[in-house]
């Protein structure tokens, strides 16, 4: 019994046009660019790839990363996090921008500059002595020169 011959359906042929582009040779993005063409070229994905990879750059350019997501769902959650991971986020935002509280203890300290303050002696002569120090031991100094004047 002989085996039947398949006869093969011809596919209708589809309306085609060329268009041809120039590489430079010294250039490294464009060698580069050839080789992944070459090699898309010998898995026959050339144009596949190609008409893939201009519209999904046409569409980023328009800012629609759903087109992104569709071709590379893998990178869906660096772009979007999730709702938990969100929200620690904003919680540490948060915490950065609340002021230190102060202490309730005290008066507030006022910070004074440091300059000569006249120390007065028993013999009234003025004296000045010259001293860099904080701002408490400014503030018992010019006590003291009071005390010192009554």
């Amino acid at each position: 019994m002989a085996a039947k011959k398949q006869t093969s359906t011809k596919r209708k042929p589809v309306p085609r046009h060329t268009r041809k582009y120039q590489f430079r040779n010294d250039h490294p993005m464009d060698q580069h660019v050839e080789d992944i063409l070459n090699f898309w070229k010998k898995g026959k994905q050339e144009i596949t790839n190609l008409r893939k990879a201009v519209a999904l750059y046409y569409a980023l350019e328009q800012g629609n990363l759903p087109e992104l997501f569709e071709v590379f769902p893998q990178y869906k959650a660096q772009f979007a996090p999730n709702a938990a991971d969100a929200l620690e986020q904003f919680m540490q935002i948060l915490q950065r921008q609340q002021p230190t509280p102060e202490p309730a203890a005290g008066p507030k300290q006022i910070a004074a500059p440091t300059f000569a303050m006249p120390i007065i002696d028993d013999d009234d002569e003025p004296t000045l002595l010259l001293r860099t120090s904080d701002s408490s031991d400014s503030a018992l100094n010019f006590v003291s020169a009071l005390r010192s004047m009554q």
